[in-house]
């Protein structure tokens, strides 16, 4: 007796494979034809396992592209919305690095959109920013690009001013500096941004 056996097209679900000792599940029409299938046609149960985990990449793929469409994200970030799908860790990494080599996938990207947004709304120094990226899980190689591009001298400067005059809207003109600390700007960059901006304000 054959282990599972693929039945009749199911309209929007795909086709049913039905097990002889368990529950069918579907496999969509795309995966289907690429595997050459045939209503009626019958598995072993290693062909069946086979099928089963072919389904299961293209599902991880198709739902990983879906997070992918609404924003960038980190590979850490799609990690644990897949996890919390239910699948294998290891269909998980395989998926993730072929999204990365096609470049769908690519914290450099997110690591410059989280550095623009956030500066745009309130200004960061980089060591700040640095963590920032750490804790969404962008590698070191990738945040250190993105930093490198958006931390020039010209950038600083922009974004010391920006925050200056938000935190002295804040806290008053005496406590400025304390408060770009805080917002992890380094005595370097609090340097650069004022030199000349204070007496001109």
């Amino acid at each position: 007796m054959a282990f599972a056996r693929i039945e009749g097209e199911i309209p929007g679900q795909g086709y049913q494979v039905s097990v002889h000792e368990g529950f069918p599940f579907c496999i969509t029409a795309d995966v289907f034809r690429s595997l050459h299938l045939s209503v009626g046609q019958e598995l072993t149960e290693a062909e069946y396992l086979e099928l089963k985990e072919v389904q299961a990449r293209r599902n991880c793929r198709s739902q990983a592209m879906g997070y992918l469409a609404r924003r960038e994200h980190t590979g850490l970030e799609l990690t644990q919305k897949l996890t919390q799908k239910g699948y294998e860790t290891g269909i998980i990494r395989t998926t993730l690095d072929q999204l990365a080599e096609e470049n769908l996938l690519s914290e450099y990207r997110y690591a410059l959109l989280t550095i623009e947004q956030r500066q745009r709304k309130s200004p960061e120094g980089r060591i700040l920013m640095a963590q920032r990226l750490a804790a969404k899980g962008v590698n070191r190689e990738d945040a250190n690009r993105a930093l490198d591009e958006l931390y020039h001298e010209e950038a600083i400067v922009e974004y010391v001013q920006r925050a200056y005059t938000q935190a002295e809207q804040k806290v008053g003109a005496d406590k400025v500096r304390m408060q770009l600390q805080k917002k992890g700007f380094s005595s370097y960059e609090i340097r650069l941004g004022l030199e000349g901006f204070e007496k001109s304000e």
